[in-house]
């Protein structure tokens, strides 16, 4: 089976999301694809876990109990500069797109979405990561 996040680089995963269903449903795919990863449920336990170790990706809901992702992603960016952040959301993606740009979050991913929708989003950062170059916000 081909690993996609291992040929990317890709070894170190934070996803935040307060769902239950969602976080545990990404973490067992995570875990059958052989990637490293944590998951946190509130914005404070995702401080806590950028602040002790590194991540490659870090995957965030928008809709987070007092704090949005949006707010959170921007934060954990600047503790973790080159990690890639996609935010997912249920609301309309386009309100977002300018607003996570000025963030430096690279992708907007609308929910549900299949992993599918994640990995050509990883396929159009990733490669261009480790040129060095940054793309501005993709919205999907």
């Amino acid at each position: 089976m081909r690993n996609l996040y291992r040929e990317l680089g890709v070894k170190s995963i934070l996803l935040i999301e307060d769902d239950p269903w969602s976080r545990d449903s990404l973490s067992t795919f995570f875990r059958i694809v052989e990637c490293s990863m944590q998951s946190a449920e509130t914005a404070m336990d995702a401080v806590v876990a950028v602040s002790r170790h590194p991540f490659d990706l870090i995957l965030c809901e928008y809709q987070l109990p007092g704090m949005n992702g949006l707010a959170l992603l921007e934060m954990l960016g600047k503790i973790q500069p080159a990690s890639v952040r996609f935010l997912f959301t249920s609301y309309p993606v386009r309100k977002l797109a300018d607003e996570a740009a000025r963030a430096g979050i690279q992708e907007v991913i609308r929910k549900p979405f299949a992993m599918e929708t994640l990995e050509e989003s990883l396929l159009r950062y990733f490669p261009r990561r480790r040129t060095g170059g940054l793309d501005p916000v993709c919205v999907h």
